[in-house]
């Protein structure tokens, strides 16, 4: 039985990234909507499920859940209410965590305060959803990549207490905004944003002050923020954040500052291809920017190396769902971007490397 149970584990090669589902309460702001949307989650868990005998393991690709998405005068979601919001999708999890090998969390920014406790509840019997930082097999990689991006990378200088970044105030502030369902989504409304980039330290403070200027909020106007911490204005925010993109510039240096503004215009190719070079990674994995894709040399140097980006579970109407599964194979690793329709799942691309 045993050596059974080993070859069963070892015909197991393929991984599944799931990115940015953004489950919220089913309020009319959040970007998941139970009724648009959660046929096609479903069919990703099924999907998963139906091939446990070869996939190994489930990546949530971060952005799972959505605490930040939440008008500034109410107190934003907690997992908790997610969790009773969504009964159908955590039980299918719950069976993705019986039946699968692994199931492994990666936190993305609009999830950043997600813990292992949060997650306990969705666990089966003495089975849990592992959290970690980032997904490793091989010459294989992925993480949410949020960290790449100046407005929603961890920002434990301005906020030492969550790490709340600038991105999570224009979120709050875009809330409702029915043309706001992507990180890049702000350059719309901004005139002139990179070039900004070049010539100003204070673009994070420019670019919150037009936005409030679009939705007509003021800097005492008030953020309702989580975990019972004292309200902040829209004020004291643009203060505070002034000198992003200035110690992005310390830290990294200009040029790498530059493409983190770039990182919010689904630009994170640069970004996994520094990893691969320094690392020797064959295939990186990265979601965050709501726009999937897969790329064996568009950013690359040679093309032995390809990057996928997982996409969006909340898409509008007429666009895909989708997400990535990378298998191995004797020839090397085989990438799939796949689509998810209400009742099945369909492959858009294969790339080999």
């Amino acid at each position: 039985m045993a050596l059974l149970g080993y070859l069963e584990r070892m015909a197991k090669t393929a991984r599944v990234f799931l990115s940015d589902v953004h489950l919220g309460t089913g309020q009319s702001y959040d970007w998941y909507q139970p009724d648009r949307h959660q046929a096609k989650l479903l069919a990703v868990l099924d999907y998963a499920l139906e091939h446990h005998a070869r996939i190994k393991d489930l990546v949530l690709l971060g952005d799972i859940f959505d605490t930040w998405l939440c008008p500034i005068d109410r107190p934003p979601h907690t997992i908790a209410d997610i969790l009773a919001a969504n009964p159908e999708v955590m039980a299918k999890l719950r069976l993705c965590v019986e039946r699968l090998d692994n199931v492994f969390y990666i936190n993305g920014n609009h999830d950043m305060c997600v813990t292992e406790e949060d997650l306990a509840p969705i666990g089966a019997g003495d089975r849990r959803i592992r959290r970690i930082p980032a997904y490793q097999a091989g010459l294989l990689y992925a993480e949410h990549g949020h960290r790449f991006a100046m407005f929603n990378a961890a920002d434990r200088l301005h906020d030492p207490t969550h790490a709340l970044p600038i991105g999570y105030f224009v979120t709050r502030v875009l809330c409702g905004n029915s043309d706001y369902n992507k990180p890049g989504a702000i350059v719309r409304y901004i005139d002139d944003l990179l070039e900004s980039a070049c010539t100003t330290q204070t673009i994070t403070s420019s670019v919150l002050e037009a936005l409030m200027e679009l939705t007509g909020r003021s800097d005492d106007d008030l953020v309702h923020m989580p975990f019972g911490r004292q309200k902040w204005s829209l004020g004291s925010v643009k203060k505070r954040y002034a000198c992003v993109f200035d110690r992005w510039v310390e830290k990294f240096g200009h040029r790498y500052a530059i493409r983190s503004v770039l990182g919010e215009l689904n630009a994170l190719g640069w970004f996994a291809d520094r990893l691969s070079n320094s690392r020797g990674y064959k295939v990186v994995v990265l979601g965050h920017s709501h726009q999937a894709k897969m790329d064996k040399d568009q950013w690359f140097v040679t093309d032995d190396r390809i990057y996928a980006n997982a996409g969006y579970m909340c898409p509008s109407k007429g666009d895909d769902a989708n997400f990535v599964e990378v298998d191995k194979s004797p020839e090397g690793l085989v990438v799939n971007l796949m689509r998810a329709d209400d009742n099945a799942v369909s492959t858009v691309k294969t790339q080999r490397v």
